[in-house]
């Protein structure tokens, strides 16, 4: 089980050797606590910022327990605060990683609901470093990834594990690309390639939009996001693939796009 000097600890920009050191002083406590193997434990520390921008510090730790990934991301204008918010993001979701477990092995199910899963306490991160409006920002990564064929209460298991803003998965009963994130009157809002009939059997306090994803080639994606600076991501179907694909805010401010591998 990966103890304090175990834990790997990469860091990007102007991070001292005192801030990588508390890396490892608070979250090697809580991996040491879990009553589970650890197999891996990384962390990143970037600072971002530095001349006329302010400072920014994230830090992303992440765990593979029992063959789950978990992760639990801050972002704060110091490092401590970021690597403390990390760590207490860490402890809560290894703790419910263990109920989980535990039910798996004796049979139950948990429910999921907004209310016992997010952090309350822990602030959202900022979505970038300048305000959104002062210059276009530029499409700067592309990635893709196996999409999982989930139910919703398993995506939002997983969104919620991988402290992730949202989450594409493939829906198990249609195929289509889709996306659970936080929002709406319910907590959890669901968004579809294709129109369908609203899930059943959830735990998931859930609200689904009717109508399908946008149909925008990625520069229109990006001149929507540019245009819309309070929105966080643009789920879309890409007509040059027919899949759904989201163009995100990265901390830098620029914008990223996640694929599914096709």
């Amino acid at each position: 089980m990966p103890n304090r000097s175990s834990v790997a600890v990469a860091v990007r920009g102007a991070v001292t050797q005192d801030e990588a050191e508390h890396v490892r002083d608070a979250v090697g406590p809580e991996i040491s606590a879990l009553g589970h193997p650890v197999e891996q434990a990384r962390v990143r520390l970037t600072r971002y910022g530095g001349r006329d921008l302010p400072m920014l510090v994230v830090a992303q730790v992440n765990v593979v327990v029992a063959d789950r990934m978990v992760r639990s991301q801050l972002a704060a204008s110091g490092a401590d605060e970021a690597i403390d918010g990390a760590a207490a993001g860490l402890r809560w979701r290894l703790h419910r990683l263990g109920r989980r477990l535990a039910a798996e092995r004796s049979g139950d199910i948990l429910g999921l609901s907004p209310a016992g899963w997010r952090p309350v306490l822990l602030p959202s991160p900022p979505t970038g470093l300048l305000p959104v409006r002062e210059r276009p920002r530029k499409l700067v990564r592309s990635k893709s990834c196996r999409l999982a064929v989930q139910d919703v209460d398993a995506a939002a298991f997983t969104m919620e594990l991988r402290d992730y803003p949202f989450h594409l998965f493939s829906d198990d009963t249609t195929g289509a690309e889709s996306v659970l994130y936080r929002g709406g009157p319910t907590g959890y809002r669901l968004l579809r390639t294709m129109a369908g009939p609203e899930p059943t059997g959830t735990s998931v306090p859930l609200t689904v939009r009717s109508w399908p994803a946008p149909v925008l080639p990625v520069a229109q994606a990006v001149e929507t996001l540019n245009a819309n600076p309070t929105r966080s991501f643009v789920f879309f179907t890409d007509p040059a693939i027919g899949r759904g694909r989201v163009l995100y805010r990265r901390y830098d401010g620029d914008l990223a796009l996640l694929s599914p591998t096709w």
